[in-house]
């Protein structure tokens, strides 16, 4: 009998190395690549896969399948020497070479019916070998420091959370104090920062302060206006987009909160989308007035240095810690109205530490939505209040008159959010 299940996964075999090969013919047009095959060899090295894998079911041994694989290696490698000899001041590259082992390995996968992750496989290769200018443009784009700081974001991730131990310490009834959560809130904030550079390297800094101020306000409010704040002073002329890009910030840190807190407790998305989104339609519209009032509309390059250091990591955590562990002894001891307080004073210093508390006690079951909220919008209040303070003092001369309308039009709309829950 005719097993056409054999068939078809050695057609889909044969057809992922034809569509990795069309890529690869495509790629000829790059006068300074080579490449040792095209779509018939691609196709070919795919079906190979298959089969040796089926000769491995057959034969009860994974020789066939070993044997083709190191096959194609030496007939690569011979390729490769053959390249040298003739183009001796040339080197060859490995890319085509690596994409074809890769697609033989595709072809084993076929014939174990895994074809989901085969066509996965063959999707993001795909992106790789169509993504090469795009690859090393980011690449040259990297300094010394943002390897450092990677490394240093790997080793916050992946060599110090795995050992922290997730259990609480505190006293009797405050036992809040959870090394592997605390942590793990930093990982968090900090990726997001990490992210955030990320994507303003893919995409250039060429964009300007407005897109400077979109995604530092996805990294840290409070660190983008302390950055605009301090070039404002030697670019006066640029006050407006400066204003612009701090206000913006603010606009996408009330988004990224209300982002935050949904994604560790769902159940919070409609109880927080009025105080959180709110208060982001004065900031979002004042920044926009800023941008179509500005005169100066030529692109700017946007000195953004990497967001992610360890340093100022390890404060946010004991920010964090100190104010959850103050934040939950007002609760206990003194009641919720303290909370509203001690929420008031660390919004002035970190919003993200308060919120990260607030969430966590909200988790737990400690406090009820109302005091959550009220607590959060305190701690904006007092956030934008002192952001404010900043640009007023510290920024340049004709700042100080474009921040206030922000500063009040925030404030004025918290302040009614705050009389409504209460």
């Amino acid at each position: 009998m005719i097993e056409f299940n054999v068939f078809y996964k050695l057609i889909a075999a044969l057809g992922i190395g034809f569509i990795i090969g069309m890529q690869r013919e495509h790629s000829y047009f790059d006068a300074s690549d080579r490449h040792p095959a095209g779509v018939r060899t691609f196709s070919m090295v795919g079906l190979s896969g298959a089969l040796s894998v089926f000769f491995c079911d057959l034969l009860g041994s994974v020789a066939p399948f070993v044997t083709g694989l190191v096959v194609v290696g030496i007939l690569l490698a011979a390729s490769h020497v053959a390249f040298g000899l003739s183009h001796k001041e040339e080197t060859a590259g490995i890319t085509t070479s690596v994409a074809l082992l890769l697609v033989y390995l595709l072809g084993g996968l076929c014939w174990y019916n895994r074809l989901l992750e085969a066509c996965v496989g063959m999707v993001v290769l795909l992106l790789l070998l169509n993504s090469k200018k795009q690859l090393h443009d980011f690449a040259n784009k990297l300094s010394t420091e943002d390897i450092i700081a990677t490394v240093k974001f790997a080793v916050i991730t992946l060599m110090i959370l795995p050992f922290l131990p997730n259990q609480s310490y505190g006293p009797p009834g405050l036992e809040v104090l959870n090394p592997h959560s605390i942590w793990l809130f930093v990982v968090f904030i900090s990726g997001i920062g990490f992210v955030s550079y990320i994507l303003i390297k893919l995409i250039g800094p060429g964009k300007g302060i407005w897109l400077t101020g979109l995604f530092g306000g996805l990294a840290s409010s409070t660190a983008l206006t302390l950055n605009m704040v301090g070039r404002s002073r030697d670019n006066e002329s640029f006050a407006d987009d400066f204003t612009m890009g701090i206000v913006l910030s603010w606009a996408v840190m009330y988004a990224r909160l209300y982002g935050i807190c949904i994604f560790l407790v769902p159940s919070l998305a409609g109880p927080l989308a009025v105080p959180l989104l709110v208060p982001v339609a004065p900031s979002l519209g004042y920044a926009l007035f800023l941008k179509f009032k500005s005169r100066s509309h030529a692109e700017k390059s946007s000195n953004f240095s990497n967001p992610f250091r360890l340093l100022p990591a390890i404060k946010f955590g004991l920010v964090f810690t100190v104010v959850m562990f103050v934040a939950n002894a007002a609760r206990v001891y003194l009641g919720n109205g303290a909370l509203i307080g001690c929420s008031f004073l660390g919004g002035a210093a970190e919003m993200d530490a308060v919120a990260f508390s607030l969430i966590d006690m909200s988790m737990k079951a400690t406090i009820a939505n109302r005091e959550l909220i009220l607590s959060l919008l305190f701690a904006s209040l007092a956030n934008t209040l002192a952001k404010g303070g900043l640009v007023f003092f510290l920024g340049a001369k004709p700042m100080r008159k474009l921040i206030v309308p922000a500063v009040v039009g925030i404030c004025a709309v918290t302040a009614a959010l705050i009389g409504f829950y209460f």
